[in-house]
């Protein structure tokens, strides 16, 4: 018996848990600004999360080879870095008339997942998870919502 595991499984268990994260019940999406053309900035996923790394953040996983995924925190903060591979995923984030927080947007998500809404529990410490795009690579920042204290 081999004790390799398969890559394509484990992103997959990987990307289910951390849908499973993001949409937990009473955690909220916004949307933040849009940079395009930054010439400091880079368009793929490791090295946005190389300048995370520089200014002190953590690298807690990246998943992929290149990399489409990465978690990053520094004290309370968490950075979460990726390229959606959904096209209508990518669409709806690019497109600032979607509501985020829309019932068939979180539909969405939880199906390309394998959950429900009964699998998610209540958000221990609701969050609003910014998300910023910049050079094609997605942002989600996160802060204490405050409509929840």
């Amino acid at each position: 018996m081999s004790n390799k595991t398969n890559p394509a499984t484990d992103l997959a268990a990987v990307i289910k848990s951390l849908k499973g994260y993001l949409l937990e019940k009473g955690h909220r999406f916004e949307r933040g600004p849009i940079y395009e053309g930054q010439s400091k900035t880079s368009s793929n996923v490791a090295e946005t999360a190389k300048g995370y790394e520089a200014r002190g953040y953590a690298k807690y996983m990246q998943v992929g080879d290149p990399p489409v995924y990465a978690m990053l925190g520094r004290g309370h903060e968490e950075v979460h870095i990726f390229q959606p591979q959904d096209p209508q995923v990518r669409e709806w984030l690019e497109d600032d008339r979607t509501a985020l927080n829309d019932p068939t947007v979180r539909a969405h998500l939880l199906q390309g997942a394998g959950l429900s809404e009964t699998d998610l529990p209540v958000a221990t410490r609701p969050q609003v998870f910014r998300i910023t795009e910049v050079n094609d690579v997605f942002i989600i920042t996160s802060e204490d919502d405050p409509r929840a204290r």
